[in-house]
């Protein structure tokens, strides 16, 4: 999808994403038209904005529990659209709503692609109109993501902020050396993205600075070719690291690539905590935050304490399942059925060590910790059965509530779901390197010597002399081994996948401990806590894999756009679900609303 296309329908394809987009302020309108008052958090967040338009900075409602970024953020567009325009004077909900869509609809997917052209490696020369690719479409289709662009909440500016902070730490690395000028702007951006949400630190601080320091231990190491956990120790003093992409990866070799980070580290301590500085400074500033608000949250402190609640790293995969099973059900069918079963129209030739269900060791290390983790863990937040306008009550009424069995059986389900998730980012295909062909060798017949005549004295110092004017033959190479010419391809095939920006073992760790450490110390339940979290592992997704069929090389314009239809097939099942999605549930909240008793008058929404 990165490559210039070349047939009208392609091309039509490419210029239609920014239309589609105009379902975001679409969605707002409709919102206006149908729920013109402020509904739900909105009621909080709406006079605090007004409050600031007004000048009044230091007032605050005390059931806000997120730091003002969204407000000011509101106050500078508006001010400027009053300078522009002379409007508006004051912040209606729609006005505010508008600046919500702003950076939905404009901010956020410029940015996306720009993040997404750096981790793919790729020179966006597209023409202007066609410069947003399909999968950032699909990001900003994400039906929670979409959900809320219409109404006045924190989530899309907590997204963009840290959307543009990963932009410039991407930038800053590709410059090499100290690099001030971007590093102070990334520092910047950092804190800002903290005045939008706190947990923004766990994505600011330790995603982006375990990614950093996982980059200048891969500058300053060799690839490690130990596969024993001892000898994997003893190479990482050796500052060889062990680190392989996903695709080839094993539960043991996240285990194994754990203990060579950490001992690599421990060998290049001085460049470790220098690439960390910068993410040190903003884990500062959050500090000196916490210390001055005597907590986390600013408002309603007693219903937002910090604790542990390990379920979510559970909840997470079958949200994941759901709004991403068009990307995953082609890849996850290669994976279980074996070739002579598979349709050539979805065959991606997977290598036959990545083929199969889950190994029994996964099983037996994951399942009994995910059944201690329901059975000792599970908490259910006072507002979670308390208001059934949310999604997240009817789901946790059948975990809950049917039969107490169920919470446990749903462990078989969390297990197969981040089996499937964890593998997409190996979900991936690469040119297959030359093969070597094995020509059998027969013993070279010895010629017959033969006798040669006796020459006078004086032919024998002519041929000499003659001989000697030659020049002297260059030995005949000897022929690659097959040992080495396998060495060549793995290194061929490993260069692609780096080019191609596949993810390796290293990478889902930092992205498992930064959605862990961003999720596991939230005690309620909300898909909206999940966005910035599946975002960065669709971002980090590899391209989709193209079928075997359509992998040579294209002979006309028709077998050009079949290939293309093939390859980002799943792209296009996953617009159609979100699309569906969004219009179901934007439906139930516009037209399907309830009164509670205690209520009467008062209409009640479902929402996400």
């Amino acid at each position: 999808m990165n490559a210039q296309p070349k047939s009208g329908v392609a091309l039509a394809a490419r210029y239609a994403i920014p239309f589609v987009l105009l379902l975001i302020p679409f969605w707002m309108m409709r919102i206006n038209a149908v729920v013109p008052e402020p509904y739900l958090d909105e009621a909080f967040h709406v006079p605090q904005a007004q409050a600031y338009w007004a000048h009044k900075w230091t007032h605050w409602d005390p059931k806000i529990t997120t730091p003002p970024g969204l407000y000011l953020w509101s106050y500078v567009l508006c001010a400027i659209a009053l300078f522009l325009r002379g409007s508006p004077t004051q912040l209606t909900p729609e006005a505010l709503r508008a600046t919500n869509v702003a950076a939905t609809a404009v901010a956020l997917p410029l940015r996306l692609q720009t993040l997404l052209d750096r981790l793919r490696r790729v020179r966006n020369t597209r023409p202007s109109g066609a410069w947003l690719s399909h999968t950032v479409l699909n990001i900003c289709l994400f039906p929670p993501l979409f959900f809320f662009s219409g109404l006045y909440y924190t989530d899309i500016l907590a997204l963009l902020v840290v959307i543009e902070a990963y932009n410039w730490d991407l930038k800053r690395s590709s410059e090499g050396g100290f690099a001030p000028l971007s590093t102070l702007v990334f520092v910047v951006l950092g804190l800002v993205a903290l005045v939008f949400r706190q947990t923004n630190i766990f994505w600011v601080a330790i995603f982006l600075g375990g990614l950093q320091v996982v980059r200048r231990l891969r500058l300053s190491s060799k690839r490690c070719e130990a596969s024993g956990f001892a000898d994997i120790a003893r190479a990482g003093w050796k500052n060889e690291l062990y680190d392989p992409f996903v695709s080839d990866a094993s539960i043991a070799d996240y285990f194994k690539a754990s203990i060579s980070l950490v001992v690599v580290a421990l060998n290049n301590l001085g460049s470790v905590i220098s690439s960390a500085i910068p993410y040190l400074l903003i884990l500062a500033g959050f500090g000196g935050f916490v210390l001055w608000n005597d907590g986390v949250v600013l408002g309603h402190k007693e219903y937002h304490t910090a604790g542990l609640h390990l379920p979510q790293m559970l909840y997470i995969w079958p949200y994941f399942v759901f709004f991403s099973w068009p990307l995953l059900l082609s890849p996850v069918v290669n994976l279980v059925f074996p070739k002579s079963l598979l349709p050539k129209f979805i065959d991606f030739g997977f290598p036959k060590k990545q083929k199969g269900l889950p190994k029994l060791l996964t099983a037996l290390v994951a399942i009994p910790i995910m059944l201690a983790v329901v059975h000792f863990n599970t908490i259910v937040h006072p507002f979670t059965l308390a208001d059934n306008r949310h999604y997240v009550f009817y789901v946790f009424r059948i975990l809950l509530r049917i039969h107490p069995a169920i919470k446990y059986a749903a462990v078989a389900v969390y297990f197969l779901c981040a089996w499937m998730v964890i593998s997409a980012f190996g979900f991936t295909t690469i040119s297959t390197p030359p093969q070597l062909m094995r020509v059998p060798q027969t013993a070279a017949r010895q010629p017959e010597p033969v006798p040669v005549p006796q020459k006078e004295p004086s032919q024998k110092k002519a041929e000499r002399r003659k001989a000697a004017k030659k020049p002297a033959q260059s030995p005949k190479p000897e022929p690659i081994s097959f040992d080495a010419y396998a060495k060549i391809q793995e290194h061929i095939a490993h260069r692609q996948k780096q080019h191609q920006g596949t993810p390796q073992v290293s990478f889902v760790l930092v992205w498992l401990a930064a959605t862990a450490l961003s999720l596991i110390t939230a005690p309620l339940v909300e898909p909206r806590y999940f966005i910035i979290p599946w975002v960065m592992w669709r971002l980090h997704l590899p391209p989709q894999p193209t079928p075997l069929v359509h992998r040579q090389r294209a002979r006309d314009a028709t077998e050009e756009l079949n290939a293309k239809v093939a390859t980002n097939m799943a792209l296009f099942l996953e617009t159609y679900w979100f699309l569906v999605i969004n219009a179901v549930t934007g439906y139930i909240f516009l037209y399907c609303g309830f009164e509670w008793p205690q209520e009467p008058g008062k209409i009640q929404r479902f929402m996400w």
